[in-house]
């Protein structure tokens, strides 16, 4: 089973290792951001959609995997005898926020689109986050992240 082979893949019992385990493949972060921020359920309205244009037998990889590790379940589509709908499970529910930071991390730290129009690249906000995405930190986050400036980026500036 697969839920056993990526679970016993972690070296240690740290959460980090295990989520690294089950999200780090690039096709599934893509495979469910297209479900849940596209809404695109079926294998079909995937493949098709797809910017990155995933293949299909990757794609059945992917949706097979992630079904075997319990974050999509599937149901039988009631207009398609054939078809079936992909839906997060509470597990997979529970990626959702990784997937929100990780939009917020490439947001702020891609370069503007080269299809922009060049007042709007040049613009400060062009790679701003949208104010309804922005959060506070926990104190936790905000100690944590003190620490790291003062860590590294204090050395990082000195070493370039």
């Amino acid at each position: 089973m697969i839920k056993l082979n990526i679970t016993s893949k972690a070296k240690s019992h740290c959460p980090i290792s295990f989520a690294a385990e089950v999200i780090a493949d690039h096709w599934s972060v893509l495979v469910l951001r297209d479900i849940v921020i596209h809404n695109r359920r079926s294998f079909n309205s995937i493949l098709i959609n797809n910017n990155e244009n995933i293949s299909s037998a990757t794609l059945a990889k992917r949706l097979k995997r992630m079904c075997d590790l319990e974050l999509l379940c599937t149901s039988d589509d009631p207009t398609h005898s054939q078809r079936k709908i992909y839906s997060l499970t509470s597990k997979g529910m529970d990626l959702v926020p990784i997937m929100v930071e990780m939009f917020r991390f490439g947001k702020k730290h891609t370069a503007p689109s080269p299809t922009a129009t060049s007042s709007a690249a040049t613009s400060p906000t062009a790679t701003s986050i949208p104010e309804n995405m922005k959060r506070p930190l926990s104190s936790y986050e905000e100690n944590l992240f003190e620490d790291l400036r003062l860590t590294h980026l204090n050395h990082a500036e000195n070493t370039i």
